[in-house]
């Protein structure tokens, strides 16, 4: 289409050009008129081009703009997953990164242990790209610590089951500790992980899966509580320290400041 305007610009301005030389020859007013004409279209033709170009120059700076900001958001992802330093609660204790092949923990039918802190990066990462909360959700079974290790599995177990009819396909659950496990609940924010938390314990309570038994619960959620996802696992980890220093069968909710307040 440009090449178009361009060729008929060009055209009109010759023809413009041929009259005038043709009236100055001829002595033809007609002729005149007719390359003022013909001048006035190829102006036409010109300035439509230029406009044309102009706005072809303001889409070549925005599509620049956004390689560069594209190229900025890929740094920040791979400074993201190089992250070394993972802090956490004492009672966390993660694996190195994971094999490509699925492992799920027997005990409690989630995801095993290793692979939480990649869940989380990824899903941080992705949440930061799309501009959406992602939250996390740490459990611990309550008065298990004195009981065997089958006793610990079939809480466990229950506590598993539980989790995994109660998230959605987009969430994500592993086994995190001995007595623990953790959600991982995309697009997510606090009164949503509340609410699945609640209804998790609720269900817990009522023993639909197994013998009923109580679980304190950490939450934090990106981007509210943490800007990373070592920080949103810290502070998930504080917030369910904070559950249990204060007594069994507690929710907590982790703060930017580092307190926590409870819901009972």
């Amino acid at each position: 289409m440009k090449d178009r305007f361009l060729v008929g610009s060009i055209a009109a301005g010759f023809a413009a050009l041929t009259v005038g030389v043709l009236t100055n020859a001829l002595n033809i007013p007609q002729l005149g008129v007719a390359a003022g004409i013909f001048g006035f279209a190829a102006a036409i033709g010109a300035v439509a081009i230029g406009g044309r170009l102009a706005q072809s120059q303001v889409g070549l700076r925005a599509c620049e703009g956004e390689r560069d900001r594209y190229h900025a958001e890929l740094e920040s992802l791979t400074a993201l997953f190089s992250d070394e330093d993972l802090p956490a609660s004492d009672n966390l204790a993660f694996a190195p990164a994971p094999e490509l092949e699925a492992a799920v923990d027997p005990a409690s039918g989630l995801l095993d242990q290793q692979f939480f802190r990649v869940l989380v990066q990824q899903r941080v990462a992705a949440a930061r790209r799309h501009l959406q909360p992602v939250a996390v959700i740490i459990f611990d079974i309550d008065d298990v610590d004195d009981q065997d290790m089958a006793a610990c599995d079939a809480a466990l177990s229950t506590l598993g089951g539980t989790v995994i009819r109660t998230l959605r396909e987009s969430d994500a659950a592993c086994r995190v500790g001995t007595t623990m496990a953790a959600a991982i609940l995309e697009d997510t924010a606090e009164a949503g992980a509340v609410w699945a938390a609640e209804r998790i314990r609720g269900t817990l309570h009522q023993g639909e899966l197994g013998p009923p038994i109580t679980v304190s619960a950490g939450i934090a959620c990106y981007p509210t509580h943490a800007l990373s996802a070592p920080e949103l696992i810290e502070r998930a980890g504080r917030a369910l320290d904070t559950a249990r220093t204060r007594g069994r069968d507690r929710l907590e909710i982790a703060q930017s400041d580092e307190a926590a307040h409870p819901l009972d």
